[in-house]
This record gives C-alpha cells, structure tokens and sequence, in this order.
C-alpha cells in the first residue's frame, strides 16, 4: 500500500523536476528517491517516471498522481496541526511567528495566502527582506521563517528545514519585432540587443548575470531597475528586451514574450520557505507552509492563464 513518504518523495520529483534534486531537498539518496518512486508506480500499476535524456519526467499519469499525493500530504498536515491545537489540555496565549519575504513574494504569495480575517492559530508579524537574506535573518533569530530564493548548486544545511514553493522560470519580454528577431538569433548576436536588467549587485541581478555567463552571452545595457513592471515598461520605452519572473507579467499593448531566446532556455529560480529545523514540527509552520503551497499555485494558474 502506498504510504505517505512516497506521496511526499513523489511531489518532490514533480517541483523540483528529478531524481537527484528531489533526493536533495528531501535529504535522502537519489537511490532511496528512485526506490520509492519504483514502488509507488507498482502499488498504482503503471510507470509514473519515464526517461528524458540523462535524466526523467512525469509520466502524463505520473503527473496526475502527483498532484493528488500533493493534496493527500497537504491535508495530512493540515490535519496533525489542527488537531495539535485543538487537542491541547491547557488554553495557551497565540504564539507569533516573524514571517520575512522579499516583495514579490509578499505580494503574490504571502498576502494571498493570509486574506481578509486569516483566521490563523498565531499571530503573524510581517517583514520586507531580500530574496537571499531570509536564512541569515532566521539564523540570527530575527525571522522565525522566510520565504528566500534558493540557487540549484547550494550545498545542505541540516540547520534548517527548506520547503519549496515555486520553480518559477523567467521569461523574455520585449517589443514585438525586436523580441522576434533576438528569438532568431543566435547566442552571439544577443550582445547586440539592448537590454533592461536588474540593478547591479542584486540577487536577481546576480542571477540573470551568472545565466549569461554559462551561455557567452554579453549584454548591452540600457537600463536598470528591480521593479518588474516598471522593466517592462522601461523595454517598451527604450525598445529593449528584459527577463521577468513569470508571476510578475502584465499585459501591455507593444510588448510580447518567449520562454527562450536563440535556442537558450531562459533563467529560474526556486522559491522556497526557510526556517530552523528545530522549528519544521510545529504546527504554526505546518499550516503556514499548506497555506504559501497553495497561494502560489493560484496565483502559478493565473499568470499561465494570462
């Protein structure tokens, strides 16, 4: 009979895309990942992993049983907390949880999740961070949690207990000739389009820099800003073409997108919800962590819908 680890090890493939980078969030073996994977495709009686070049993907039946594991184990912990709160012998005063987020995040994940009259088992102060510095801050004790950007290469730390959120790629926006015709071209030529980036020394600034750099491509500044809308209106003004996080398009007359550029896939990043691992058994970050999953993925449908 399927269990709830293998639900959970299965969900893990589906956002993180592979063996190896589930087997690392979930701090196991990518041995141990394929082995639970092997045997929940017995138990459902059909391959729910097929290959994919050196690596693998969902099968279209993989994906189905990974959405419902992805709700089976959301639900299991919604239950837990629940009743850990409900069952106490004694009343206890609301504990408060510090939660930090950079803005993008508050904005398309955090307020959504919360609402009107959230109706949480604690009480919640909210803070402003940058998209890296939210594990400092738990660290320090600052945070009790934050939501951060994780790199693919970061090393483990048994330190803390990190949930992804969101693979969230970035897209190529731009007028539409221009974008046109950087698609057309080849990793070379990109030098030669102008370009609105980040600004220098951000994280996203750091990210989108180091993509370039994997692929030889030298870029040609016009301008720069960390407010998404505010590139995309910047590339419409200055007839440039700019990458943004998915999440954070706008429709906007004179300005279209690609998912690549040249035969180059574009940048990603992974969102994640970052707090000590002393506290990944309390029910404050249990429900905080169902409630973020599912903020994001309404707001996920609603950008891929627009």
């Amino acid at each position: 009979m399927a269990n709830l680890q293998q639900l959970r090890t299965l969900d893990s493939v589906r956002c993180h895309g592979g063996i190896h980078a589930a087997a690392k969030a979930l701090h196991l073996s990518p041995s141990a990942v394929s082995q639970q994977i092997k045997a929940l495709s017995s138990e459902c009686g059909f391959p729910l992993v097929e290959p994919e070049g050196r690596g693998i993907r969902l099968t279209d039946g993989g994906s189905v049983i990974a959405q419902v594991a992805s709700k089976i184990a959301d639900l299991w912990e919604t239950s837990v907390s629940e009743h850990q709160e409900n069952g106490a012998a004694q009343p206890r005063s609301k504990p408060c949880v510090k939660l930090g987020a950079f803005p993008s995040a508050m904005g398309n994940c955090v307020l959504p999740a919360l609402g009107v009259g959230h109706g949480l088992p604690f009480s919640l102060e909210l803070y402003e961070t940058s998209p890296h510095e939210g594990r400092d801050l738990v660290q320090a004790g600052s945070l009790d949690a934050a939501i951060s950007i994780q790199e693919a290469a970061e090393p483990e730390d048994v330190r803390f207990r990190t949930v992804p959120l969101r693979h969230e790629a970035f897209v190529l926006v731009g007028p539409p000739k221009l974008l046109s015709s950087a698609i057309r071209s080849g990793s070379d030529s990109l030098s030669a389009f102008p370009w609105v980036l980040p600004r220098v020394g951000s994280d996203c600034d750091r990210l989108v820099t180091s993509h370039f750099a994997r692929h030889g491509v030298l870029t040609r500044t016009v301008g720069r800003t960390d407010d998404w809308i505010l590139a995309q209106e910047m590339a419409l003004a200055l007839q440039a073409i700019t990458y943004i996080p998915s999440s954070e398009l706008v429709r906007r007359d004179g300005l279209t997108r690609s998912v690549d550029v040249a035969g180059i896939p574009a940048p990603a990043r992974t969102v994640v919800l970052v707090a000590k691992s002393s506290a990944a058994v309390s029910s404050w970050f249990l429900i905080l962590r169902q409630r973020l999953k599912r903020a994001y993925s309404r707001t996920s449908a609603l950008a891929h819908s627009s």
